[in-house]
Formats: C-alpha cells, sequence, structure tokens
C-alpha cells in the first residue's frame, strides 16, 4: 500500500482522482530547519526531510516495507522571496498585496522512496494575479480560505477569480503535480 505522509486534504483527493489507493501516515519533520533560498532546492531539501522521518515513523512496523510518497508546495514571490505559509492575516493581505497585478512561481516537489531506491521531481508553475483592490484582499483574508496555503491562497478556491493566467501545471499549484506524481509511481511500477 502507498504511503502517503502528508496531512494536506488536496494531496489524498488528487491521488484519489488518480486511482491511486493510498493511506495517509504522519512524518514529524521540521521544515523551517531548511535555510536554502533556491526554492527548487529548498523544496526537495524539505521532501528528502518528510520522507526520511516518515520512513524513521514506520521502521519495525508492518509498513515498512511500504513505499512512501512526500510532497512540499511553495510559492515563490515576485520580490525573489520563499513563501511558506502566512503567519496571520497581516501576514496574508501583504503577500496578495505583493501578488496583485505580478506573476509568481510555485514549486512542488514529489519524492517516492521504496526498496532501497528513491526518485524526486519538482515542478514549477507561474501564476498571475489580476490587481486586486483593498477590499477584495480584506475579504479573501477575512474569508480565512488562504490559512494554512502556501501563499496564502487556494487556487482550487475563491482565489481562482483572482487569477489570470497560469503557465504550468495546474495541480502543482494545489499541491500535487499529477503528471509527475504519475510518472514516479510507473517507474517503480506502482500502477
Amino acid at each position: 500500500m502507498l504511503l502517503l505522509a502528508s496531512a494536506s486534504q488536496r494531496r489524498t483527493e488528487l491521488l484519489d482522482l488518480m486511482g491511486v489507493k493510498h493511506k495517509v501516515i504522519s512524518q514529524k519533520f521540521d521544515e523551517d530547519s531548511i535555510t536554502e533560498k533556491n526554492p527548487a532546492i529548498c523544496s526537495k531539501l524539505i521532501v528528502e526531510g518528510k520522507n526520511k522521518s516518515a520512513r524513521e515513523l514506520v521502521l519495525n512496523t508492518e509498513q515498512s516495507e511500504d513505499p512512501i510518497i512526500t510532497a512540499d508546495t511553495l510559492v515563490f514571490s515576485p520580490s525573489k522571496e520563499i513563501v511558506g505559509k502566512p503567519k496571520d492575516h497581516k501576514h496574508s493581505k501583504a503577500l496578495l498585496r505583493e501578488f496583485s497585478g505580478t506573476t509568481h512561481s510555485v514549486f512542488s516537489t514529489v519524492m517516492l522512496s521504496y526498496r532501497g531506491k528513491s526518485r524526486t521531481e519538482t515542478c514549477e508553475t507561474f501564476v498571475t494575479f489580476k490587481e486586486m483592490s483593498e477590499q477584495e484582499i480584506e475579504e479573501y483574508v477575512l474569508s480565512e480560505e488562504g490559512v494554512g496555503k502556501a501563499g496564502a491562497y487556494g487556487i482550487h478556491g475563491p482565489a481562482g477569480k483572482y487569477i489570470t493566467n497560469i503557465n504550468g501545471s495546474y495541480t502543482n499549484v494545489v499541491g500535487l503535480p499529477v503528471h509527475e506524481t504519475y510518472e514516479i509511481l510507473r517507474s517503480f511500477d506502482l500502477l
């Protein structure tokens, strides 16, 4: 059984849409321990840490030989900063103001480890926001829709109405690049 070491409901839903049977497990990796400034490398290091943590947690259990998949999504802002989940409403508003009328990158990395081998893929998507009014920013932040989401928004929800263009994988922005995940699973003969 494929083990998904992620609490993200979106990742579970995307694997379900792919028809991939899986079980959600925990991992205890501290993402803040990674200080790398390059977003692709940072995402990769976080995913490797999550995978290692999850693998250690299932050691000496009946799941110790099962494949483990981990993922991480982060936003690279127009000011060239890596953005994770916002700290509070003030931080969310600042992020949305920065995204307003600009294009930013979203990076997701997926890693699968199985039988002593692993494969990692990183995907980048460019997302363009319309010029948002202060009222739109305020309403969106107060809706709490962006809480717990990298970049303070979820493309699959109400924030979609502010997005004028996507260049790349939509599912990458949701949190799990489906094509890359499919190719990784196929390379391990898990599909």
